[in-house]
């Protein structure tokens, strides 16, 4: 069982995902964990609040990204929130080029509060993610999308498309209850340029949750992402 308070609990949970938790690192996930236990009496940043479960349901969840994410990568987290999986990635790997996206500025001003704190290797955006793609420095920027309980898989998917150079991957994190069908990535792929490349399960803490992993292969059609009531209210 994970204990947050001791440093030698927090790293033999993390080498079991073939992490290697440092001193330093150990230090700012503990920072951020109780900057969001402050952040909670304020917000709602998380449906999570016990510090047991931040660290084993947010922290070692983001680290799940971890082995698929290469040094150096520029990634997007759509509907950062109050910034998971970004803070907890680019404090275990601060190679990672970093945006976090979330239309709430509450939101992303923890979130911006987290960065100036811990120095991470980030920045924020505040806004509409169908409205900031169509701006020339993040119009196909970057090479991984992350997104964790953000949307429906054919609404992120949507939302995302715009962002990611051709090449790139969008990768949804899910949980216990995904269904293929419900989702609609597959079929969301075949108008947007993609390719649903694998979906891998894994176990956290004795629930199943899985990757969703696409592939962009050509460029998206200009006229994606719709406006989010459209897509809302007519997913692909």
């Amino acid at each position: 069982m994970l204990n947050p308070t001791d440093f030698f609990s927090c790293k033999n949970a993390f080498q079991t995902l073939n992490v290697n938790l440092t001193n330093d690192q150990y230090q700012k996930l503990t920072i951020f964990q109780q900057m969001m236990t402050e952040e909670l009496k304020i917000q709602n940043i998380s449906t999570i609040k016990d510090p047991d479960e931040i660290w084993i349901r947010h922290f070692l969840d983001s680290a799940v990204l971890l082995d698929y994410l290469p040094q150096h990568a520029r990634v997007l987290d759509m509907g950062t929130g109050g910034g998971i999986p970004a803070i907890p990635l680019a404090i275990l790997n601060p190679s990672l080029n970093i945006t976090m996206l979330d239309s709430e500025l509450r939101k992303v001003e923890f979130c911006n509060k987290v960065i100036d704190k811990l120095q991470l290797n980030s920045i924020t955006l505040c806004g509409r993610a169908e409205e900031i793609c169509k701006q020339e420095q993040y119009y196909e920027k970057y090479d991984y999308v992350v997104s964790r309980a953000m949307a429906a898989g054919s609404m992120l998917m949507e939302l995302s498309c715009q962002y990611l150079k051709v090449g790139g991957f969008l990768i949804s994190m899910k949980g216990k209850n995904y269904d293929a069908q419900t989702e609609r990535f597959a079929q969301a792929s075949e108008k947007l340029g993609f390719t649903v490349e694998s979906t891998i399960p894994y176990v956290l803490d004795e629930e199943n949750k899985f990757l969703i992993i696409a592939k962009k292969h050509s460029h998206t059609e200009e006229i994606y992402p719709r406006r989010f009531a459209k897509i809302k209210r007519s997913p692909l």
